[in-house]
């Protein structure tokens, strides 16, 4: 009972996380002329699946969520 309370918990800290740094990436992709291009809401969902992963595997600070995901992105961009 603990440690699924725990997890709920820690859940929790990982959806804030990831919303506090979607709000704080959000402005410069979406204003970005190479990440911008494109279906807006497709770029909404990787931003946000690549912020999901990153505090998945760890990563609690929220300015390196943010710039680690737009990181991934540009990579993927530049990969393309």
């Amino acid at each position: 009972m603990e440690k699924m309370l725990a997890r709920d918990v820690e859940d929790l800290v990982v959806e804030d996380l990831v919303h506090a740094a979607f709000e704080k990436s959000w402005p410069f992709v979406s204003t970005d002329p190479v990440l911008a291009e494109g279906d807006v809401e497709n770029l909404r969902v990787r931003l946000s699946l690549r912020l999901q992963r990153l505090a998945q595997n760890g990563e609690r600070d929220v300015w390196r969520l943010a710039n680690g995901a737009i990181g991934e992105l540009r990579r993927e961009q530049a990969a393309a």
